[in-house]
């Protein structure tokens, strides 16, 4: 037993450039992996050192295992959607007019939200499945899913829903802009498939669509998603034909709203402008209006 011991406290090490070409990647890459917490490491205190033993198992469970082999992953028609869609995953107002920039605009949600390690390796298998065919469908919705799969470069299953008021021509059938965006990154095939689905579902009705493009607030917006996915999932689901699917909206709340965004732009505008020339239009004296002619 002793023998045995002393030859496992002599096994050899690896330092992390020797981890980075054993693994055929960039230092970077590796890093990034391990102050994650993905890859296993013994040590500390950025001097880490990795034994080949538990290297190999991590890349048979991460790169080479089967997500049905991961016992703790839930069942993509069971998992409530509010796990996969806090607060912070909805944006109301994309500021994007071009597809490439949507994409680019919520991944940059899901990446400040840490849900994301690598955010242009995730846009660049976003756009590479668009390219393929446009996942917008009839009525104004999108789909954006990746092909590829990358477990260690997305930390956590997410959703991403992005709005944008005027809409952007996306590929869609029917011809008409989409107006909102569900990003997803839900890292394994159990969760993705059901999860699809159950939006799809959740989203056939025109009504539903109206009136997620005319809630002014993120909560509402979240909130109304939340009760269709849960009518979606104990099948109470209203079955439109799709020549119907022409959302009407409510026209007045959608002014509102648009009006309040546009008076908060203007507002952010002129701070900026008075962050950047302090002081400028102050102590001007006025000018008295000139003299009526008699």
């Amino acid at each position: 037993m002793a023998k045995k011991s002393a030859s496992a406290a002599d096994e050899p090490l690896m330092s992390l450039p020797e981890l980075a070409a054993y693994l055929h990647l960039d230092e970077k890459t590796v890093y990034k992996l391990v102050t994650t917490g993905k890859l296993p490491s013994v040590g500390g205190d950025r001097s880490w050192q990795f034994r080949k033993k538990d290297v190999e198992g991590w890349l048979e469970r991460e790169l080479l295992g089967e997500d049905e082999a991961f016992v703790d992953i839930p069942d993509g028609m069971k998992l409530p959607l509010e796990d996969l869609l806090p607060d912070s995953a909805i944006i109301i107002d994309l500021k994007a007019r071009t597809p490439v920039a949507v994409i680019e605009e919520l991944a940059a949600r899901a990446y400040g939200n840490n849900w994301l390690t690598d955010k242009p390796w995730f846009v660049g298998a976003v756009v590479e499945r668009e390219s393929l065919s446009s996942t917008a469908m009839e009525g104004g919705v999108a789909f954006l899913h990746t092909r590829a799969k990358d477990k260690g470069k997305i930390v956590r299953p997410f959703l991403i829903v992005g709005r944008s008021w005027e809409g952007i021509e996306f590929g869609a059938p029917d011809g008409r802009r989409t107006f909102l965006f569900f990003l997803m990154g839900l890292k394994y095939d159990k969760l993705h498939l059901p999860i699809l689905g159950r939006l799809a579902r959740a989203l056939r009705n025109p009504q539903t669509i109206a009136k997620l493009r005319a809630l002014s607030s993120p909560d509402k917006l979240r909130a109304l998603l939340l009760r269709e996915d849960e009518a979606a999932r104990q099948g109470v689901v209203v079955d439109v034909p799709t020549d119907a699917f022409k959302p009407k909206l409510d026209k007045q709340l959608r002014l509102r709203a648009m009006r309040r965004l546009q008076a908060q732009r203007v507002a952010d505008e002129v701070k900026a402008d008075e962050a950047k020339s302090p002081g400028k239009g102050k102590g001007r004296a006025k000018k008295k209006p000139a003299p009526k002619k008699k």
